[in-house]
Order: structure tokens, then sequence, then C-alpha cells
């Protein structure tokens, strides 16, 4: 019994060894030829579009399943314009879980991956992948993804333009294709440089998914985050929720940059699809607890072919010299110094790259001991500063104030246009 055990033991041990033998061996005699056909097939199935692989093949078993393939490339709508392109595409799964029907990929490497997105006239998007068969997406885990000097062309057929995505250097992993995602990385968003991280959560019963995106650029000195529900209504993307924005100063330890307690920070509620961006309500706050200035409104740009901004604001009143200049040291500031305050101010002011209106009321501005109450201004960006519509104010001495032209903001602050004082108490 002993001898027949030894001899059953000895006969399966050598059909492990031959099987791991051929495992190793193998991959030199494949038919890389049918391999690649195979590769192309399914994929093309996942993807609902063709799949090329116009470079190499490699594939091996042990000591884990793993597959590279060179300048890939999946079809685009139109003859001759792929939607993506990847110089090469590399795997590595787990052996268990692949044996059982799962994947579980620990490994994946894209290097210069080039997609191309076309957004259409209703909001088509037509990179939604469409699975020409039964496709299980959570049955397919990421634990590392990296990517490597990656780029995204969008294009919106709504408005003509073209978003570029360059420089993409990021990793990022899934629990499974229906999430929860998290993706970290760098790139430039038509050549503004940017750090970015992204998260999610599962794929909703109707198709919603939970997104929180947090975006720095490195020129300037703010972070956006943003959270809430993407999805789709029919073919076109929506984004909606709740943002964020803080101004950023140089970190306390020297290294990298850290949210400034008492700068500008805007927060609010948006929504966002292939046509505009509207911020139903937004609220703008600066300075400490204690010298806080606060002003909410509403604001929305439209991204079609005639972009356009709108920002309507009613704010707490200002004062432009700071603390330094209460009591008797604020009314000892001249005129000059008074008028150079204001210029400071408007000088500073951002201006917005597309046309647009901007209608503002405040309460109060003070310079000094001067105060100048029932501000409104109505403007729009021009090339040397504002074009005014109409503003308004009530000015020391019971007088009204109202005037129309094109402030300039550049050296000297100069204004062209007509002004109407009226004066009741000289």
């Amino acid at each position: 019994m002993e001898d027949e055990l030894a001899r059953l033991f000895v006969i399966i041990g050598g059909l492990v060894v031959l099987a791991l033998t051929a495992a190793l061996v193998a991959p030199y005699f494949i038919d890389w030829a049918s391999y690649k056909a195979d590769f192309e097939r399914e994929a093309g199935r996942v993807l609902g579009r063709e799949v090329r692989v116009e470079g190499t093949a490699r594939a091996w078993l042990l000591p884990f399943p793993s597959v590279t393939f060179t300048d890939v490339v999946v079809a685009g709508a139109q003859p001759g314009e792929p939607a993506m392109t990847v110089d090469e595409f590399s795997m590595d799964a787990e052996l268990a879980p692949f044996l059982r029907g799962e994947l579980l990929i620990f490994d994946m490497r894209l290097v210069r991956p080039n997609m191309r997105i076309e957004i259409g006239q209703n909001g088509r998007i037509n990179w939604a992948v469409r699975p020409s068969s039964p496709f299980n997406p959570r049955q397919v885990t990421l634990e590392n993804v990296t990517i490597t000097d990656g780029a995204i062309s969008i294009n919106q057929q709504a408005s003509g333009r073209t978003i570029e995505i360059a420089d993409i250097d990021s990793t990022l992993s899934a629990r499974s294709l229906a999430g929860p995602w998290r993706v970290g990385g760098t790139l430039s968003l038509n050549g503004v440089p940017l750090s970015l991280t992204a998260s999610t959560g599962a794929l909703g019963a109707d198709g919603s998914l939970r997104v929180r995106i947090s975006a720095e650029p490195h020129a300037y000195p703010f972070n956006l985050v943003t959270e809430g529900e993407a999805r789709f209504e029919g073919e076109q993307g929506l984004y909606s929720g709740t943002f964020r924005l803080h101004t950023l100063q140089p970190a306390a330890s020297g290294e990298g940059r850290e949210i400034a307690e008492a700068g500008n920070r805007v927060s609010g509620r948006f929504a966002l699809n292939h046509r505009r961006l509207a911020i139903d309500e937004f609220r703008f706050a600066t300075g400490s607890e204690e010298e806080l200035y606060t002003a909410e409104g509403q604001a929305a740009i439209e991204l079609g072919a005639n972009p356009s901004f709108s920002i309507t604001a009613d704010g707490a009143q200002i004062r432009l010299d700071g603390s330094e200049a209460i009591g008797e040291a604020a009314s000892s500031l001249s005129a000059d110094e008074r008028l150079a305050a204001l210029r400071r101010f408007v000088a500073d002011l951002p201006k917005p790259a597309i046309p647009g209106t901007i209608a503002v009321t405040l309460p109060a501005i003070i310079v000094g001991d001067t105060t100048i109450r029932n501000i409104r201004v109505e403007a729009q960006p021009a090339a040397d500063g504002w074009d005014i519509a109409s503003v308004a104010a009530t000015l020391p001495g019971r007088t009204h104030f109202e005037g129309q032209g094109m402030l300039s903001t550049g050296e000297p602050l100069s204004f062209d246009g007509a002004i109407v004082l009226a004066v009741n108490q000289p």
C-alpha cells in the first residue's frame, strides 16, 4: 500500500512539474499573431470599439499571469482618427483569482497613453464604454495603475474649443471597475500645471457616482475642492454638488503650501454640464474672524460657442486701509492716501479672460475716516481695465454720485466717462 501511494505521489508531482515547465517555456512557442487577435477581440468587446495591437506582444503565466503589448490603438468614431493610443500597456495579475474567473491586477502600467474625447452638440460623450457582450465590472480589481506622460484632448463641438490635458503622471486604484476609485498625480490643463487628487464611491444602482476632486495649480496660490454626484442623463454627462476654494500660503515647515486661515475663501453649490457652469449660491469671505468681510451671490459661466459669465453679489462693508488706520491715524490720511488705497483695491481685482458682467452691491466702503455708502456697480472686463456700465454711491455730505465710462487699471489709474454729483449738504 505504501509503495502504491509513493508511486501516486511521484506521478502527481511529475505532472505538476511538467505543467509548471510548460507554463514557463510555452510563451516562446505561442503563435503571437493568434494571441494578439484574441486580445483584440476581447478588448473590443469590453470597450465596444475596435482594438488593434500594432506592435509586439509578450505573456507569462508564472510566477504570475503577465502580459505586455506595444503600440495599442483603439479606433475612434471617424476612420483614421483613433480614440486612444498607448505606446506600451502591461499588467500583472494574481494567479488564484484568475483561476476562479476573477481578475485582480496588482500592477498595471500605461506609457504615453493619448486619448481623444468628443462631446457632441447635445452633450453626448462618444467615449462612454459600450460593451458588445455581457461584462461584469465588479469582477476586476485594480490595486495599482501607473500612467506615465499621458494626454487627453477633449473636443467640445458646442463651443468649437478643445481642452488639452497633458503631462499626466499619476497613479490610481479601484476596488472594482464600478468603484470606489482613488487617483492622484500631476498634469497640465491648457498649459497650466497642477496637482490633482480624486476619489469616488461605488457606482449606484441608478448609475450615479459620488466624486470628490481636489486641484491645486502650481503657479497660483489657491486650492479648489469639489464634492458631489456625477451621472449620465441619456448620454449627457452632469456633475453637481458643493465647492470650496481657499487661498494658500507657504507652509510653516517651509515645505509646500497650506491654507491661509485669514485668506480669501469661497464656498457654494454648483451644477456643471457641457454648456453651463451654474453657481446657484456662493459665499465669499476674507480676513480673520475678528475682521471678517463676507459677500453672497450667484454666478454662471456659459460654455457654448459664445462663452460668457455673470456674477451678482451683495457684500458687507469693506475697509481698505486695515486696522492700523483706525482712530487718529485714520483721520490723518490725506486725500492722496485715500485715493491710493482705492487705486490699489481696484487694480488688484481679478479680470476674467472671457466677456461677462459683474454686478455688486455694498453697504459701505471705509477709507480712513471717510465712509462711502450704498455702492452699486455693474461692469464688464475690457482690455485695459473695466467698462463701467453704471456706478452709484452716497458720499459724505449726503452727496449722491453716479457715473459710467472706462476705468483703466494701468499706470496711472484713470477714468474716461461721465459722472453726476448731487450735493445735498455741502
